[in-house]
């Protein structure tokens, strides 16, 4: 009977010395697989490939040891003996796996993101959304996991990552962010580049605390006349309120007014032509200016017409226009409260707008841009109720005008 090979033992192989003859010590463990403990104190696995009579004996490395446990080599010797029963050649399967896994970790998250980005914007997404998710991901994962190897994160790693975004309550944009994360890593599982299940959907559920929406904060029609009056006084960048009188004019987003460009501005005819890509429902947005809004955007353009933007940022900002952040402090420092949005003065127009029962329901969604679009260019104006919505906006605009004057002689 055979004599058994002795395996070695985890005792062994850790506390096996080099030999002081100064020649490579062998450990075998059976199974073509051995240790070889080098002088300078290396210990490194090997996979012995059978070799065909009269040929030298050829080997394969598994790794050194601690790195791979005796476990681990012994489960890869296993691996690489099957595929030898299978008749493939062990060492040109290990050079494709070799090349396969460096070819993957040259696949980074940043990477792969990038090129959504890249085919988003092929596809017709707009600027405002580009900048808007490529800003997320620079401030959010850029850095943790802009250059870590797509395949090697988990959900772990993921929710470690927005952990912070969680913490400081900014619940809408840790939503934003686990939808992103999820296209990327779909897009990258689509051409096999990431395999299982995507990290991202199992944040999806009962990970981060739930956030209940609540609509933008509006003033009451009742602290309007306070708010004209003070804004009459605001302190602060006079393109800062040009920005807020602009919005209570016009009733636009916050986002659209902010990002004006004055090659959209028509000062003669009073039309503002806000582009699809900047609009939320992607068709150009046709804003009549009322008298007052004219007048404010003439002076404006004294100050900065040279430059692109109507409501540009200061030098060594990070984008190129005001930031919501600036509006939305100065509109609550005018306010008095917190209790206001940018995005509120939109509501406060179309509550006093259909209170008033003067105009039809279709003007006041066209002036909100929520109404139909018609896509035929020579209907436009008809389309979209232009001349009834910029009696609308002037006669709206006049309305502010009565109610600030009608307050002071109140007083």
């Amino acid at each position: 009977m055979a004599r058994a090979i002795e395996r070695l033992t985890d005792l062994e192989v850790r506390q096996v010395k080099p030999n002081p003859n100064g020649k490579a010590k062998v450990l075998s463990d059976g199974g073509c697989l051995r240790m070889m403990v080098f002088p300078n104190g290396t210990k490194q696995w090997q996979f012995r490939i059978n070799r065909k009579p009269g040929q030298p004996e050829t080997t394969m490395s598994l790794g050194t040891y601690p790195l791979v446990s005796l476990a681990d080599a012994r489960e890869d010797a296993a691996r690489q003996r099957k595929i030898a029963s299978s008749g493939a050649n062990v060492a040109t399967v290990r050079k494709l796996e070799n090349l396969k896994k460096k070819e993957s970790e040259a696949v980074t998250f940043g990477a792969v993101a990038n090129e959504l980005l890249s085919l988003k914007k092929d596809n017709g997404i707009s600027e405002s959304y580009r900048q808007k998710i490529t800003g997320a991901f620079q401030s959010n994962f850029q850095v943790k996991l802009g250059n870590v190897p797509i395949a090697q994160i988990k959900p772990a790693l993921l929710k470690e990552v927005l952990k912070p975004v969680a913490a400081r309550g900014s619940y809408d944009m840790l939503r934003f962010l686990v939808r992103i994360a999820g296209e990327i890593f779909d897009f990258a599982k689509s051409d096999g580049r990431y395999e299982g299940d995507n990290p991202a959907h199992a944040l999806k559920k009962n990970v981060f605390p739930k956030h209940r929406r609540e609509n933008m904060k509006a003033l009451e029609w009742r602290e309007m006349p306070g708010f004209l009056h003070r804004l009459d006084g605001f302190y602060g960048e006079f393109a800062t309120l040009c920005c807020i009188r602009l919005i209570l004019w016009t009733a636009v987003r916050p986002g659209e007014a902010r990002k004006a460009r004055w090659d959209e501005v028509d000062l003669k005819n009073g039309r503002w032509v806000i582009p699809a890509e900047r609009m939320k429902m992607r068709q150009p947005h046709h804003v009549p200016l009322s008298k007052q809004a004219i007048s404010m955007l003439k002076a404006l353009k004294e100050v900065n017409g040279h430059e692109t933007y109507l409501f540009p940022s200061k030098v060594g900002s990070k984008t190129p226009v005001l930031s919501d952040v600036a509006v939305l402090k100065a509109i609550r420092r005018t306010a008095g409260h917190n209790g206001v949005d940018a995005h509120g003065f939109r509501a406060v127009f179309r509550t006093y707008a259909g209170e008033s029962l003067k105009w039809s329901e279709g003007v006041m969604e066209a002036a909100l841009a929520h109404g139909k679009r018609n896509s035929v260019v020579g209907a436009y104006d008809r389309a979209t109720h232009y001349a009834e919505r910029k009696k609308l906006m002037q006669w709206y605009a006049d309305e502010l005008d009565a109610l600030k004057i009608g307050d002071a002689r109140a007083a």
